[in-house]
């Protein structure tokens, strides 16, 4: 190999590791929301089955 090869090779190492460096932000910040999503969900649950056994008569 060439020095320009070389270089052009090295380029695109650099490209494919920048793309799986955003790729595993991406999906870091997916699972986050995903989980806070989950979490607000079950929160909210919660809260409706608060509000229906206090509207019960004992």
């Amino acid at each position: 190999m060439n020095i320009p090869q070389v270089r052009e090779h090295l380029h695109r190492l650099i490209d494919e590791v920048d793309d799986i460096y955003v790729l595993n932000g991406l999906y870091r910040t997916l699972l986050s929301d995903k989980r806070q999503r989950e979490d607000y969900e079950k929160e909210q649950a919660r809260a409706d089955e608060k509000k229906q056994t206090r509207g019960r008569p004992h």
